[in-house]
């Protein structure tokens, strides 16, 4: 947890965009998309720190790095703005993706 606060205060410093998932390579048909969420908070602000903190929205698995705002994705709970490199066409694409090494609490997440 500890890691992912660190790495959501560092995204904030660059101010990355805040985004609603967009149509991408990543989504099925249904316009849903796996994501490796990389760190969550209540702060726009300290989201963007986070980001680039990570390397900024062009670093990642190839989906690239992004701030959601969690109330405008589907399945994620409401209130949040998380970094998240995604979307992935598959669970297992975003779980192959080694994340972890830099955000030990990563974890994958289906999103709409």
């Amino acid at each position: 947890m500890k890691t992912a606060c660190l790495a959501i205060a560092a995204a904030a410093l660059l101010g990355g965009a805040v985004s609603a998932p967009a149509q991408t390579p990543g989504y099925d048909a249904s316009g849903c998309g796996w994501y490796i969420i990389l760190g969550c908070s209540k702060n726009l602000e300290a989201a963007r720190r986070t980001l680039q903190q990570l390397g900024g929205p062009g670093v990642g698995g190839g989906a690239g790095s992004q701030v959601l705002d969690t109330s405008k994705v589907g399945g994620f709970r409401p209130g949040f703005y998380c970094v998240a490199d995604g979307p992935y066409a598959s669970k297992d694409e975003a779980g192959s993706v080694a994340w972890v090494e830099a955000v030990p609490d990563a974890y994958v997440k289906r999103g709409c």
